[in-house]
């Protein structure tokens, strides 16, 4: 996803994102295969660690593969030994009643129409609709300004304190928002599952 002439555009517009760029490796991302999954892992990832996330996403997806085709009934017991709280619970659940709608999401690339579509479904906010657009629907041009170690990792490296002035910095780096994204994350070390 990630090719020289991205790294090239990025490296010219911003300095203190060229220094990043070339102290760590590319970001890989890998294309989706099932977008109704990609939306549980999201979810689960919503306010905790990632490592914590890989945890938990590891446990959900061990007991899925065994049990997919009859979530509704899940106990309760089964979501706490996976590490999954009532309120997530919840918002899987919903992720699963629409996933037909959430599949049709396939043939569509536009992401105005995609949050549109998938902020209605209770659970999914816009960070989860920012991961989703970055990581399964691989769109270049997405800042995810709801993600705490993004901005935390912004106000660090460019010596900056209000959100404008971190939405200011990223608008440079349009058409390739998203690159620049992984490229700060990537400069965390704190691999997030693609």
């Amino acid at each position: 996803m990630v090719n020289k002439n991205h790294i090239t555009f990025l490296s010219k517009k911003d300095k203190i994102l060229k220094k990043i760029i070339e102290q760590n490796r590319k970001p890989q991302i890998s294309k989706s295969k099932d977008y109704v999954l990609d939306l549980c892992k999201y979810i689960i990832f919503q306010q905790i660690s990632t490592k914590a996330g890989i945890s938990i996403f590891n446990r959900f997806i061990n007991y899925y593969n065994s049990n997919k085709n009859n979530i509704p009934d899940w106990n309760q017991d089964e979501w706490k030994k996976i590490g999954i709280s009532n309120r997530k619970k919840t918002y899987i659940e919903n992720v699963f009643y629409n996933q037909k709608q959430i599949r049709l999401l396939k043939k569509i690339d536009d992401p105005s129409f995609i949050r549109d579509e998938l902020i209605k479904i209770k659970g999914i906010g816009n960070w989860t609709i920012d991961m989703f657009l970055i990581f399964s629907k691989n769109n270049l041009d997405i800042f995810p300004d709801g993600d705490l170690a993004l901005i935390n990792v912004i106000k660090s490296k460019y010596h900056v304190d209000s959100i404008e002035q971190i939405i200011g910095i990223s608008k440079k780096w349009s058409p390739y928002k998203t690159v620049a994204t992984l490229y700060l994350w990537e400069s965390l070390g704190d691999d997030f599952p693609n």
